[in-house]
């Protein structure tokens, strides 16, 4: 059997976490039993609550003396995200391998097979070794627009509201069937389906403040680095959980018997009963499991299909991540896609249009022979707001990534020092170190190299010996990548001339952290 489902998470859950090598063989010989699934009593998923600021120009916003757009910050994003204990989490991902699997036969044959791209193995092809990713994704759309360029084009991108909390439960139910070529759901599938549209859960906040006082921590053994053990310790705040190396919120029957009345879900399930109690039809799946997006795929199926065929007669482009969708095709055109969208997605998918983040683009070539175009909003062509699409921004000549992936970055950085200042301060720290090393290999170019791990073995001649590890690089990894694969479009270093004040900001950040640190002394 295939064991690349088989991830062992770390992450504080109901319930103790689970290791490669005390639980793998039992682990495999449960998760294979159908049976054992049909009959599997799943523990409640943990909620946690993500905000991320958003500090972006408004349409109208004036322009400062350098000519940028002035920032306004606006509310948060928030998303809600759902943790399967450890082996629930393991079982989501056996299911959602063997979905994958017979997704993937599915549209073996289909000709709209490759116009999903999110949470799939794509090979990059033409002697290249790897998968694609959204770079490549972006790629392959920005590469059509490049060789219609003679045409009058339109480009429609569109956002599902709320894809996951709003998935309709019976067509998901219908597609689970369809890729699995049965009329009824084996037990085990339906336990799978079951506990998802149950979405039984319990807030992080309120699991930390009832076992606080009992956490399980990990410690190793007194004078003894090379084993570890369980214990139980009060924690005073939540945010201080990893610092304590926090495994556990508590056992799983310590759960069911001290806290079961912290579990939420929406009742009743029935659709008939909520109607009688003015409630909602009851939709969607968590967002988090490891199913999740398996699932998403899954239920777009007719919507890929129907639109596709669309495309296809008229000479356009689909593709579809996730939730986000483009669609290039002739400016005539422009009208029946856009409709076409709204009709496929509200409908037939029952799902909703983010109207905010639909957005309609026209370029075409001007007097000069200039690709030239933008956003276009009640028919009136908006040129400061070009094509984005998958983190990057098409101008009709060249590619960037969207300065709000760097804004990102510098935030990060600039949180990672105050980190580092904070931890400088503390008495047990010998010195006012701010962990420079790791700064720099998270922030610098100097990090951005990908490459194995080599780790310490004491029967290899020089100490070390090669692991199945990877440092994966970082941020300008990905620049440095977006940069080789734009450079067929772009024909220069444009990706790369994005980030040469990285160097520089890096080190101003430095600066002023070491600034803090000596004023604090004083």
């Amino acid at each position: 059997m295939n064991d690349e489902w088989l991830k062992f998470k770390k992450y504080p859950h109901i319930g103790k976490p689970l290791t490669n090598k005390k639980d793998k063989k039992w682990l495999k010989n449960y998760i294979n039993n159908p049976e054992n699934i049909a009959n599997h009593k799943f523990v409640p998923l943990l909620h946690r609550t993500l905000s991320q600021r958003k500090y972006r120009p408004l349409e109208n916003a004036p322009k400062n003396k350098s000519g940028k757009r002035q920032r306004t910050v606006s509310d948060k994003k928030e998303r809600h995200i759902y943790f399967p204990s450890h082996l629930d989490s393991i079982i989501y991902s056996y299911y959602s391998h063997l979905l994958t699997k017979a997704y993937e036969d599915f549209l073996e044959d289909k000709p709209y097979g490759s116009v999903a791209v999110a949470y799939r193995k794509i090979p990059i092809g033409n002697g290249k070794s790897g998968n694609k990713s959204n770079i490549e994704f972006a790629f392959e759309a920005f590469e059509f627009i490049e060789k219609n360029k003679h045409l009058k084009l339109s480009i429609i991108v569109a956002d599902v509201t709320s894809f996951f909390d709003n998935l309709d439960h019976r067509i998901l139910h219908s597609q689970w069937k369809r890729v699995l070529n049965t009329d009824n759901l084996p037990k085990d599938h339906y336990t799978i389906f079951k506990n998802l549209v149950d979405n039984k859960y319990v807030n992080e906040n309120e699991l930390f403040k009832r076992f606080q006082h009992k956490l399980i921590i990990e410690r190793f053994l007194p004078n003894d680095t090379s084993q570890k053990v369980l214990k139980r310790k009060k924690v005073s705040k939540i945010y201080n959980m990893r610092h304590e190396n926090v495994v556990a919120f508590c056992d799983k029957d310590e759960f069911f018997e001290e806290a079961t009345d912290l579990i939420r879900t929406d009742k009743p399930y029935k659709k008939d009963i909520r109607q009688k109690l003015n409630k909602k039809e009851k939709k969607g799946i968590p967002q988090g499991t490891p199913i999740s997006a398996t699932l998403a795929n899954i239920y777009m199926l007719d919507f890929d299909e129907r639109v596709h065929s669309k495309t296809t007669s008229r000479n356009a482009y689909y593709q579809r991540y996730s939730d986000d969708l483009i669609i290039i095709c002739a400016q005539e055109d422009e009208e029946y896609f856009y409709d076409l969208i709204r009709k496929e997605i509200e409908v037939e998918a029952n799902l909703d249009i983010q109207p905010k983040k639909t957005n309609t683009y026209r370029y075409e070539l001007n007097e000069n022979s200039e690709f030239y175009g933008g956003s276009i909003k009640n028919g009136i062509l908006n040129p400061n707001k070009q094509l984005e699409y998958l983190g990057f921004m098409y101008d009709g000549s060249k590619i960037r990534v969207k300065t709000a992936g760097f804004s990102k970055f510098y935030r990060t950085m600039k949180r990672s020092f105050r980190r580092g200042a904070h931890f400088a301060k503390k008495a047990h720290i010998p010195s006012d170190s701010l962990f420079e090393t790791r700064l720099y290999k998270r922030f610098t170019h100097l990090g951005s190299q990908r490459r194995m791990k080599w780790l310490p073995d004491e029967n290899s001649q020089t100490g070390y010996s090669p692991s199945k590890q990877f440092d994966w690089g970082n941020f300008i990894s990905y620049l440095n990548k977006a940069n080789h694969v734009m450079k067929e479009i772009n024909k220069d270093d444009t990706i790369i001339r994005q980030y040469r004040k990285v160097w520089n900001k890096f080190h101003d950040v430095k600066k002023a952290t070491y600034e803090e640190l000596l004023s604090d002394k004083k």
